[in-house]
């Protein structure tokens, strides 16, 4: 079991992670961003399921924030710091100014946001790799999570900025092929998790994946829809494929990758 010898060790640190934690993330705020919250839906947006991603990295986040106190989380949570916190205000303005009906602010914010959560992501990939289980499900896990979904939110709110609501009527050429290109890029980011390292990056290619078949579920018009149906098998490849990398592993940790190879995403 993990001990406590050093729980006081950077305390301030531990303590501003905390009350950063509590004041600016909750499991429902990313509902505004939702076609059931009080966002803009477009021909990009995907299935309010597919915003239980962000539920889940939230509990993970929880557990980061008690598991920093532990004495062996002290290498792991060194590589995310302050960030964390910084992380944290930049997350809530954005969400803030999103279900206000600040586009363009946001779509600023979600590129804020995405390049914050990539410099953690690539300091854990490359200086702090996981040492142990408690490693990987609090520390690698959520980050891996919302690096992959902070891409995502970037595309949900630059849709939201850049053109115009809606996703039962007809967009136009111009929208279908911007959409069809994000799915893509979506598809190959998915691939970039995949080939991160030989062991891949399971959980980013799996947001990847979901996401594609919320916004097949969730859509109307028929080329974004089954252009995205297409972009998800092409993606559950790339899921099987770091699913396996991971599980046939002779330590059967979840690796997240090397940064010589890790997909870019801000």
């Amino acid at each position: 079991m993990p001990g406590l010898s050093s729980w006081s060790d950077h305390l301030l640190l531990k303590a501003t992670n905390v009350v950063a934690f509590f004041f600016f993330f909750g499991t429902s705020i990313y509902g505004g961003l939702s076609p059931h919250g009080t966002g803009k839906i477009t021909y990009f947006t995907p299935a309010n399921y597919v915003f239980g991603i962000w539920t889940i990295t939230d509990l993970l986040l929880l557990g980061y924030v008690v598991y920093q106190f532990f004495d062996e989380s002290h290498d792991a949570t060194h590589g995310v710091g302050w960030r964390f916190a910084i992380l944290s205000v930049l997350n809530a303005i954005f969400l803030h100014v999103f279900v206000t009906g600040h586009y363009i602010v946001a779509f600023v914010f979600s590129l804020f946001v995405a390049s914050t959560v990539s410099t953690i992501y690539y300091s854990l990939k490359t200086h702090y790799p996981s040492k142990s289980v408690f490693d990987t499900a609090f520390v690698h896990l959520p980050f891996s999570l919302w690096h992959a979904w902070s891409l995502v939110t970037v595309f949900i709110a630059g849709f939201a900025a850049f053109t115009h609501g809606g996703h039962s009527g007809h967009p136009g050429v111009a929208v279908k092929t911007l959409v069809v290109i994000a799915e893509a890029f979506l598809a190959t980011t998915a691939w970039g998790y995949a080939f991160s390292s030989a062991k891949g990056d399971i959980a980013g290619a799996a947001v990847i994946a979901y996401t594609l078949y919320g916004i097949y579920d969730f859509q109307h018009n028929g080329l974004i829809r089954y252009f995205a149906l297409g972009s998800f098998i092409f993606s559950l490849f790339a899921v099987a494929k770091s699913a396996y990398g991971a599980f046939a592993s002779r330590d059967g940790a979840i690796a997240l990758g090397d940064s010589e190879r890790a997909p870019l995403v801000g």
